[in-house]
């Protein structure tokens, strides 16, 4: 074997992916296939499937997906040279260490170096903040924070010093470039010296997923600026990837829920008080990559950041960008206080936990920030008002809730339910119409008939009647890849419930799917020669589009920003639009490779 790539596929090729799967976790045969308990996000009910025809394994909880080496990354936690090894001893295949690039052999070493010193440069932070003799100890007192929340978090004090933590990884055997890589250590302005990038700060050591520490946060203690100060990035730490506190909260997770806060603190006052299951993004407004995190473990999101105007236009943004990845979003209403640190300390954990509870819907987030705009009192106002709430009642997908949020609007203004009607439909709207008529034309309006629809159909009525093909199907598209509501309710029962057998059509309306779209399903004509593949290509596109389309619509708004608001910083706005338009050329990309 002499190319690398063949001794890769050497390697999957000795290691059938359910033996090693089962050496895990308890896998259970479905036909050709198996399915377990994914172990990588907390279920009931089986939604892991393994395929042993492709050799591939494919989380429909939660999205994980891939062959036998990523599997072993994700449990063993390691890179993907490390996996590659642990299988060839297991599997007696020699990788002969010259077929490693010395580029190659040159990362791995830094990586691990970097993990290093990020460890030591923590343990000193930490021991400089043991007892009670410094600014940064009393400062955690002051917020609230106990020895044993202090000592989980790993939070520490950097002196006010500029030379100290340097002086110490040097005389531990580091080199000065060691430290000039991981952030901690800086050159001066006359370029001879070397100094330590945080002084006089209350340290939050930054964890990746698997709780390694990759980076560090500092809060000033006098009036320096910047207030917060990350390091640098480095190819540990990349701050668009990772959110704080997450490896903490995987453990934690509840009702398939994550709280995201602004701030460190806000993240360990919660945990504090016993609200585990909460994260942070790091020092940046929420980026794409953060979202599709989150989606890795949860199908909800609680966006709590704080109350001010920028924590408002905070989360207006974010509340887009969760859109994006199909979260569902409700959003903490903090009343008078300005964030969820100083709401738990003042009311404690019984009404945060009502809080929570009472979380606000999306739609009704964006109408409560309408109100505070407008004097309802006042005529203009008002009609003002109720024009920009239809806009927002115009993109609701659920005809129940366009309802609801109408029949509200109406009695809160006053006005009525047909004038607000007109206003989101126009012209498609007439009051002499019958309400089954007009939902019809609402529902052309809102998801054009198409081929989208009639392939989306096709694939739902070769799911329920043709056995053969289901694992095809499953293994290609995942159901956020479906545009219509009633294909995902039919879908997602299937998989949860493992009913792959028998699907009745009394099964079908029991899920609040329409008699209609269900008979639909049933009677479309399925040509014996048709090609599964071409149906599969149809979906991935159009979910691929889509994607498109909405980082297009980003970069739009990116850039219309950093021209309008002055104090704005470009480089971070620039960086973010590089990597939209890196990403749009990969979608691109992937568009024309689907025939």
């Amino acid at each position: 074997m002499n190319d690398m790539h063949e001794i890769i596929e050497e390697i999957k090729l000795r290691n059938d992916i359910v033996d090693i799967i089962s050496s895990y976790i308890h896998v259970k045969s479905a036909g050709v296939n198996y399915k377990a308990l994914c172990p990588f996000h907390s279920e009931k009910t089986p939604s892991f499937s393994i395929s042993t025809q492709k050799q591939m394994y494919k989380c429909f909880g939660c999205g994980e997906g891939g062959d036998v080496i990523n599997f072993v990354m994700k449990m063993e936690n390691v890179d993907f040279m490390e996996a590659l090894e642990f299988l060839a001893q297991r599997a007696g295949v020699e990788i002969k260490k010259g077929k490693i690039s010395e580029e190659s052999k040159q990362n791995i070493n830094k990586k691990q170096k970097l993990y290093q010193i990020n460890l030591d440069a923590a343990r000193y932070f930490f021991k400089s903040i043991s007892g009670s003799n410094n600014n940064g100890y009393k400062y955690l007192k002051d917020r609230g924070l106990d020895d044993k929340t202090i000592k989980y978090f790993g939070l520490g004090f950097a002196k006010n010093d500029w030379n100290d933590l340097n002086r110490y990884l040097l005389q531990k055997g580091y080199e000065q470039q060691n430290l000039i890589d991981s952030g901690l250590a800086i050159q001066t302005k006359n370029k001879k010296n070397y100094i330590n990038r945080f002084k006089n700060r209350v340290m939050f050591p930054i964890f990746d997923q698997s709780g390694k520490v990759i980076a560090f946060g500092g809060r000033v203690l006098d009036d320096s600026l910047p207030k917060y100060l990350n390091s640098s990035e480095t190819i540990l730490f990349n701050k668009r990837k990772n959110l704080y506190g997450l490896n903490f909260a995987k453990k934690n997770i509840k009702n398939d829920t994550l709280i995201i806060v602004e701030g460190y603190m806000d993240v360990i006052s919660l945990f504090q008080y016993g609200i585990k299951n909460v994260v942070a993004s790091l020092g940046t407004a929420l980026t794409i990559e953060q979202a599709k995190l989150i989606k890795k473990y949860v199908n909800k999101v609680i966006v709590a950041y704080d109350n001010d105007e920028a924590g408002i236009n905070a989360t207006l943004k974010a509340v887009e960008i969760f859109n994006e990845v199909r979260l569902n979003i409700k959003v903490l209403n903090l009343g008078k206080y300005k964030d969820p640190d100083e709401y738990i300390r003042r009311e404690g954990l019984d009404k945060f936990n009502m809080l929570l509870k009472n979380s606000i819907p999306l739609i009704q987030f964006k109408i409560d920030i309408l109100k505070k705009k407008y004097n309802l009192n006042n005529d203009q106002d008002r009609l003002l008002f109720t024009k920009n709430v239809a806009n927002v009642i115009k993109n609701i997908k659920s005809p129940i809730e366009v309802e609801y949020y109408i029949n509200k609007i109406s009695k809160e203004t006053n006005i009525s339910i047909d004038a607000i009607n007109s206003e989101i439909y126009g012209e498609y709207y007439k009051k002499d119409k019958s309400k089954k008529e007009f939902k019809k034309k609402i529902e052309k309006i809102k998801i054009k008939k198409s081929g989208i629809e009639i392939a989306e159909k096709q694939i739902i009525h070769i799911f329920l009647n043709d056995k053969k093909h289901r694992n095809d199907i499953l293994m290609n598209l995942e159901i956020d890849d479906f545009l219509f509501e009633e294909s995902k309710e039919i879908l997602n029962y299937i998989i949860k419930s493992n009913e792959l057998d028998i699907i009745t059509i009394d099964k079908l309306k029991s899920l609040g799917i329409s008699e209609e779209y269900i008979q639909d399903i049933y009677d479309i004509n399925i040509d014996s020669n048709i090609n599964l593949n071409d149906i599969i290509n149809v979906l991935q596109k159009n979910s691929l589009k889509k994607k498109r389309d909405y980082l297009l619509k980003r970069q739009d708004e990116l850039q219309l920003n950093k021209e309008k608001d002055k104090n704005i910083e470009a480089s971070e706005v620039d960086r973010e639009l590089l990597d939209i338009a890196m990403e749009i050329i990969r979608l691109e990309k992937e568009m024309k490779n689907i025939l």
